[in-house]
């Protein structure tokens, strides 16, 4: 569990990451809507991944 694992500092700045971003959503922060930005795919196709999965092993 997060609390026996992380300091009361740490999520207290992850609570207030999360409050942040509420008020963004809120506020219409279009930025959001086009999230995330620095990932390697913008967007996953989640019906053609369910449709046509691509399973790889390697041992």
């Amino acid at each position: 569990e997060p609390t026996e694992t992380e300091s009361k500092a740490g999520l207290d700045r992850f609570i207030a990451s999360l409050r942040s971003l509420a008020e963004r959503a809120k506020a219409g922060d279009e930025s959001l809507h086009s999230a995330p930005h620095f990932a390697p795919r913008r967007r996953l196709d989640e019906t053609q991944a369910a449709r046509k999965p691509v399973l790889v092993w390697q041992g």
